[in-house]
């Protein structure tokens, strides 16, 4: 597979493109696994083994799909991690704070 390098620009004309393809992963994974109006198995299985973070099992299933990537550099092993990584954010609660941890200069 090749490996490209990209420009701020480039990176900005294509993540509307990666957000469509992770808004389908996540409402796919959604459908297919919602047990009820407010939880969905991810929920479950959060409860049921929560380790230290309360997402420990997410965090072990980004690992297997890293290591699948890392075997077969299928696309959607990426799209798997990235809308795990909005799940976790979303079950820790940081769509609730109003300042967020961010890597950018505040004015």
């Amino acid at each position: 597979m090749q490996i490209y390098n990209t420009s701020l620009s480039e990176k900005q004309k294509y993540f509307d493109q990666f957000m469509l393809l992770i808004k389908n992963q996540f409402d796919h994974g959604g459908t297919k696994y919602q047990l009820s109006d407010d939880k969905e198995m991810t929920d479950l299985v959060c409860e049921l083994v929560p380790g230290d973070t309360g997402v420990d099992w997410v965090l072990g299933t980004c690992l297997k799909y890293l290591g699948r990537f890392k075997n077969f550099e299928r696309e959607k092993d990426l799209l798997k991690i990235a809308t795990y990584c909005y799940i976790m954010w979303l079950k820790k609660g940081f769509y609730l704070k109003e300042d967020h941890d961010e890597d950018i200069r505040k004015k």
